[in-house]
């Protein structure tokens, strides 16, 4: 997520001629600032920017929005930080920055990519804990969003179901709507590289490859996806399931010993060759809140790469997307599955390309920044 959201939209954006960006991340423990300092200098090669970190404490803590907040603005004066506009992602990041807006006097510009009351709560099991969790949550939750809402200039909302969701915080203030975007000079289709990665992997080339990128955290249905390869593979189909995850022993443990299924990590670079050794590639999700507003930077992803996606409609813009691009395939119908040829492949990825790429949006970045 920071290699494709962050360090990308920094690149793309000083490399287009719109903004240059000086990158500040919060690590809130000891373990996350260690990691930080080991992947700093590969992080400024990626963002082509500065970038600073500071030692923060866990938001968990009371009042750590403002004790974060109060770190930021010391070592904002003590760095001698030059500035213009400050756009932060995640409703907890743009509140410790009300602080430095009011310091300062910049304009914010709140990144609003989820649900975090959602993500909190929709994965806990009913019962005593939900509903405890429920209130406390709710109050800590909205009180964030409502002087995140009051100190914020501008808006950034990844789904139009989210900013309709916000609309009781935000009212008619300026937003606008940006969909997860993927790198567009990593993901492309590319008919050489899909046969050199195949012959790689030991795939022969009339075999139906299934991909599933992502971690195994239970919403992300991994073995629901797992379920969906064994039902083509007993329906008689030749057909080989590649997992890319940085869980490769746990997804070992769950897929188990299996010949026709290979389970590798990648780096975001590395994705692409994946992705294009693929047939169609797994984002089934559960029908909940948190997944009704988001919008997956994978989808775009797999767009970018022709792939056909086998999925429902429990992302709702994504799904509204795939069916004009026409590259959805219904869970549910997944013995339906064919591949798409080269020349469809190079179609589906192109109508990606004019829609979830940092340049296709460039536009509108530009003009958020500009009435900032």
């Amino acid at each position: 997520m920071i290699d494709s959201q962050v360090l990308q939209h920094a690149r793309v954006l000083k490399d287009i001629g719109i903004a240059e960006f000086s990158i500040v991340t919060l690590a809130c423990s000891d373990a996350a600032y260690a990691q930080a300092h080991e992947q700093l200098q590969r992080s400024k090669e990626v963002a082509q920017c500065d970038i600073k970190i500071i030692r923060g404490i866990r938001p968990g803590i009371p009042f750590s929005e403002w004790i974060n907040g109060k770190k930021l603005v010391s070592f904002a004066a003590a760095e001698k930080l030059e500035f213009d506009k400050i756009h932060a992602r995640t409703e907890y990041t743009a509140a410790v920055c009300g602080g430095l807006v009011r310091e300062t006097g910049k304009p914010l510009i709140w990144d609003c990519r989820g649900d975090f009351f959602a993500e909190r709560v929709d994965r806990i099991p009913y019962g005593l804990k939900r509903s405890f969790m429920r209130f406390v949550v709710g109050a800590v939750y909205q009180r964030r969003v409502r002087m995140v809402a009051r100190t914020a200039e501008s808006a950034i909302f990844v789904t139009s179901v989210l900013r309709e969701r916000m609309e009781k915080f935000w009212g008619k203030k300026h937003s606008v709507v940006i969909p997860g975007a993927a790198a567009g000079n990593l993901f492309y289709f590319d008919p050489v590289l899909r046969r050199t990665t195949r012959e790689k992997l030991g795939i022969k080339p009339a075999t139906l490859v299934l991909v599933y990128g992502g971690s195994m955290l239970e919403y992300q249905k991994f073995e629901e996806s797992l379920g969906y390869f064994n039902q083509l593979r007993d329906s008689g189909i030749d057909v080989h399931y590649l997992v890319v995850t940085n869980q490769r022993r746990e997804a070992a443990k769950k897929a188990g010993l299996d010949g026709d299924v290979t389970i590798i990590s990648a780096r975001l670079e590395e994705m692409n060759e994946y992705l294009n050794a693929g047939d169609a590639a797994f984002m089934v999700r559960d029908y909940l809140p948190l997944n009704a507003v988001a919008f997956p930077t994978k989808f775009s992803e797999y767009g970018l790469c022709g792939l056909p996606v086998i999925m429902n409609s429990s992302v709702p813009d994504a799904y509204k997307l795939g069916l004009e691009a026409g590259n959805i395939i219904d869970c549910h119908n997944i013995d339906r599955i064919k591949p798409f040829s080269d020349a469809e492949r190079t179609r589906v990825g192109e109508f990606y390309r004019a829609r979830v790429t940092k340049e296709a949006q460039a536009t509108l970045y530009n003009g958020l920044y500009q009435k900032a």
